[in-house]
């Protein structure tokens, strides 16, 4: 029998500006120190906040297929949106997370209208993702801990091309869909 399996992903995310990866990168080694936490960290240029999983590829997508995914998530509203993250903690995986503060509704909200434009009809129903940022890998388990609060505006939503299996090491930007609707720009 032959797997197959795929490499290639895209989704849609929120990146923060360079002030903030200096903030979450601080904070990450902090937090590393105090919680006795090693592992992988993300890439400063990898950090992001998955808004919606658009699909898994077995070969790389062409320029149509974006192209296509960008006029579908054009009709989603997305005035700026103001992303707070007030706790850390490890999910199951091994995935040490920024989550929690104000904004989780409007992320929530914001996914749940990305997943309603870009599902197909009759497909199966997928939850909005549950806001967080991965800061790095580690097979060590820690409860939840209230952070200072890293705060930003996210003023476009990204679509990401990257990599379908953890650890990979290419990843960049499809293009970005400003925060007004319809308005596209190319990304990396």
């Amino acid at each position: 029998m032959i797997s197959v399996r795929a490499t290639d992903r895209l989704f849609f995310a929120l990146i923060p500006d360079e002030t903030t990866v200096e903030a979450i990168c601080e904070a990450r080694r902090k937090l590393c120190k105090m919680m006795g936490l090693v592992g992988t960290g993300v890439l400063p240029h990898h950090l992001h906040v998955t808004l919606w999983h658009f699909g898994d590829y077995i070969v790389p997508p062409t320029a149509g297929d974006i192209e296509a995914i960008l006029r579908r998530a054009s009709t989603v509203d997305m005035p700026p949106v103001r992303v707070s993250f007030r706790s850390a903690r490890s999910l199951i995986g091994g995935a040490f997370v920024l989550h929690g503060g104000r904004t989780a509704t409007d992320l929530e909200r914001l996914s749940a209208r990305l997943r309603d434009a870009l599902s197909e009809p009759g497909a199966e129903e997928k939850r909005p993702v549950m806001p967080h940022m991965t800061l790095l890998r580690s097979p060590t388990i820690v409860p939840s801990r209230n952070v200072r609060p890293i705060t930003w505006t996210a003023r476009e939503i990204v679509l990401v091309h990257g990599r379908a299996r953890p650890g990979d090491a290419a990843s960049g930007r499809a293009a970005a869909a400003s925060a007004r609707p319809a308005t596209m720009a190319a990304g990396i």
